[in-house]
């Protein structure tokens, strides 16, 4: 049975070479009759890509009507709905995040940092507009997992990217052979955090300390009797601290994140990856693969328009370098910047966490 569709066209349209083109292309007429306003006939339904040709080498304005479903179908309209939902649906996935990506320095941290990511409600699929605010995100990241010092977002249409950097190591202190200690704060600050082997917590998390409050006792009392045990481990605090700067106005900024893949003969040096990438068994012997870090260089002039987006990550760079190992940076707010002559000078608030205990020696008869 053959399938019918009905083409409306003006009555003013040429029906000699209308005809004619119908005749080139092979495309059978049926029903053919007209009105004082439209030619009326009928084609077969596998002729409709040809008759397209045909009505844009025209340049006709017709209406189709299947004769089966008997729907009209106006030929324009179906092309602006077309263009329609071609921009549409674009702008509308971009509403959306479709892909979260965790690059750190191993798969363990990947897979740690993706389910924190979870618990913050942070997933595949999520409206972008409910994406929570980037301090508040780096904050939780970092109070959470001590081993980072900084983390970097970066979002690319619909890929949000968590980029965490180590903090640099700390150096444990030989306690062998040395005299009991308690743990006392060697600057004001608020309690966040403790990491103990050993000694009594003296005040709980939350808690404002000053300079030179025990923190630790190295000591346990059992009625009037004190059993010296000795304090050992972390006390975490934050505190804000206001630092002045001074950059000059032509800056190099080497980016952390570039990446370069390596892939090479496996050597008895062997290459120490930022990610290695894991090979087949019978491959490993004698290749090796992997990403290692990229020292990208940027050069910027700053001015009065880029001092915004630029003055941040160039301070980051600049005053991480000079905190104290272990050290992380939870917040940063430039409170004054200004050009004068050829260098950039001003003000920013930093909202410090990191271990301010440190140990002190129990004199013989110190209870407290």
């Amino acid at each position: 049975m053959r399938r019918l569709v009905k083409i409306q066209a003006p009555i003013s349209t040429d029906q000699f070479t209308l005809y004619q083109n119908l005749k080139q292309q092979n495309i059978e007429v049926y029903q053919l009759h007209t009105n004082e306003h439209h030619i009326n006939f009928s084609i077969q339904a596998k002729d409709l890509k040809a008759f397209r040709k045909v009505r844009k080498k025209m340049k006709l304005s017709i209406k189709l009507e299947d004769e089966l479903k008997e729907s009209t179908i106006p030929m324009y309209s179906v092309s602006i709905i077309g263009v329609f939902f071609f921009v549409l649906i674009p702008v509308l996935f971009s509403q959306f995040i479709w892909n979260i990506q965790v690059e750190s320095d191993s798969p363990e941290s990947n897979i740690m940092l993706t389910e924190l990511l979870k618990e913050m409600d942070i997933k595949e699929r999520m409206i972008a507009s409910k994406l929570p605010e980037e301090q508040d995100i780096r904050q939780t990241i970092l109070l959470k997992h001590k081993e980072f010092s900084w983390v970097h977002f970066s979002k690319s249409g619909s890929t949000f990217t968590v980029s965490p950097m180590l903090a640099p190591p700390q150096t444990e202190r030989e306690l062998e052979n040395e005299p009991a200690v308690s743990l006392v704060a060697k600057r004001s600050g608020v309690i966040t955090d403790f990491s103990l082997t050993k000694g009594v917590r003296a005040v709980g998390k939350n808690i404002s300390v000053k300079k030179g409050d025990v923190l630790v006792h190295g000591f346990v009392t059992q009625g009037n009797k004190m059993i010296i045990t000795s304090a050992e481990g972390k006390v975490y605090a934050s505190y804000w601290l206001e630092l002045s700067f001074e950059l000059p106005t032509q800056v190099a900024v080497i980016n952390p994140n570039s990446k370069e893949l390596i892939i090479q003969r496996k050597v008895d040096d062997k290459q120490v990856f930022w990610k290695e990438i894991q090979l087949p068994t019978f491959i490993q012997k004698y290749v090796q693969a992997g990403y290692v870090q990229k020292n990208h260089q940027v050069s910027y002039s700053l001015t009065d328009e880029s001092i915004e987006h630029l003055i941040r990550p160039l301070l980051f760079q600049k005053i991480i370098k000079e905190l104290p190992p272990g050290t992380q940076l939870l917040e940063d707010k430039v409170l004054q910047v200004s050009i004068q002559g050829d260098k950039v000078v001003g003000k920013i608030l930093l909202l410090i966490n990191e271990n301010i205990a440190i140990p002190h020696v129990i004199p013989q008869g110190d209870e407290a």
